[in-house]
């Protein structure tokens, strides 16, 4: 079903953004990465080339794309566009977290969580709408079980680019719906990233705890592969039961 279909997706050098990259591929999709660093892109592309044939990896291309950066962003699409790469799927899945009383966050990390969660977001599919309408495409939103919150104690920066993010998609899906686009949200809670790196928790090393990044990136997969005229707007993941981990500071 997905077979040669182009599909861009950001965050890919690790967690939940690299399990949609393999899961993917597997479908047999035209794979188009984003990560923040060359230094990233090199460490992915080495760890793929232990993981894949030579055939599979000449369909997987990355692309090193500072997020938190409009130009970059633009760069991006425009070395897209001229080479007529149009694509089918467009997965944002990169984010980032801080957390903590929010008189304590920095300038720095408001500015970051804004841009890359929010920002960035809407200016891609800003970049790429035309070519998904042209391809009656599905556009594919990583948010968070935090969205839906009004309680993020210690996150409320965090859950409110989900909360702007998962708004947008859900009313640009009544914007583009007669143009056979198909927009999904994905709001997985506590899952097993380097998302709480920046935290003093972490997700629970107990499976009914927390998710995997490959749990999220078979239910994006579910989404994708729905039957033609049904659109998931709306898909939340929970572990049965809430449980955090602190982080132990050296």
């Amino acid at each position: 079903m997905l077979t040669d279909k182009l599909a861009i997706i950001t965050g890919v050098s690790s967690g939940i953004g690299k399990a949609l990259l393999l899961t993917l591929q597997k479908e047999g999709c035209i794979i188009h990465g984003i990560v923040k660093s060359e230094e990233r892109k090199q460490s992915l592309a080495a760890e793929l080339a232990t993981l894949l044939s030579a055939d599979d990896l000449s369909r997987i291309t990355l692309h090193v794309c500072d997020l938190r950066k409009p130009a970059a962003i633009e760069d991006f699409a425009q070395t897209m566009h001229k080479m007529h790469l149009s694509p089918d799927i467009l997965i944002l899945n990169a984010g980032v977290g801080f957390y903590g009383p929010h008189e304590e966050l920095s300038v720095k990390a408001i500015t970051e969580l804004t841009a890359v969660n929010f920002t960035a977001p809407l200016l891609l599919t800003n970049m790429f709408l035309r070519d998904l309408k042209a391809n009656q495409g599905h556009l594919l939103f990583i948010s968070s079980v935090t969205a839906a919150k009004n309680n993020n104690t210690h996150g409320c920066a965090y859950g409110a680019t989900k909360a702007g993010i998962s708004n947008f998609a859900k009313s640009l899906f009544e914007e583009v719906r007669k143009y056979d686009v198909r927009v999904t949200v994905l709001a997985p809670d506590m899952t097993k990233t380097d998302l709480y790196r920046n935290a003093s928790f972490c997700a629970s090393e107990d499976t009914d705890a927390a998710l995997t990044p490959e749990e999220v990136a078979n239910y994006a997969l579910f989404a994708l592969t729905a039957r033609k005229g049904l659109n998931l707007t709306e898909l939340t993941m929970q572990p049965q039961r809430h449980r955090l981990e602190r982080i132990k500071k050296n």
